[in-house]
């Protein structure tokens, strides 16, 4: 079966595709502290998972702002690349990343929606046995 070429084919077919098939395309690039996993490019972010935001008004500064920063605050673009852990990974592909809020009208604040193709990981939940086995399967060549 071909399958098209059209944005609005390719969109629809993102939109209504399973819910297993949906979580495995919230993936970040892997940009672990500690250097290993080096050949492995990319993982699938989970709850609990450390990131650092790299892209938008959470993510790395053209210089250090203050707290009131980015433009939805009506401050300059850019702030310091925040890093939390990933508290819960939306079905919508967004994840609220602990310390990332916004607050709202009222005084509350609220976790400010990420893409997951706007942060690194930094820090693997290995609480998971089998994605860890399957990690380093990936890291030895898929031997």
């Amino acid at each position: 079966m071909v399958r098209s070429s059209q944005p609005r084919k390719q969109r629809k077919a993102a939109g209504s595709a399973p819910v297993h098939a949906q979580r495995k395309r919230i993936r970040a690039r892997l940009a672990l502290d500690d250097g290993s996993y080096s050949t492995v490019r990319t993982a699938t972010v989970r709850a609990g998972d450390t990131v650092k935001v790299v892209r938008g008004d959470y993510g790395f500064p053209n210089s250090v702002k203050t707290e009131d920063r980015g433009k939805r605050a009506q401050g300059k673009r850019g702030a310091s690349g925040v890093s939390g852990v990933v508290i819960l990974v939306n079905s919508d592909g967004m994840l609220h990343i602990e310390g990332v809020t916004v607050t709202k009208s009222d005084g509350k604040d609220e976790p400010f929606p990420i893409r997951a193709s706007n942060v690194v990981i930094t820090k693997l939940d290995d609480s998971d046995s089998k994605r860890m086995a399957k990690l380093l399967e990936r890291e030895n060549g898929g031997a």
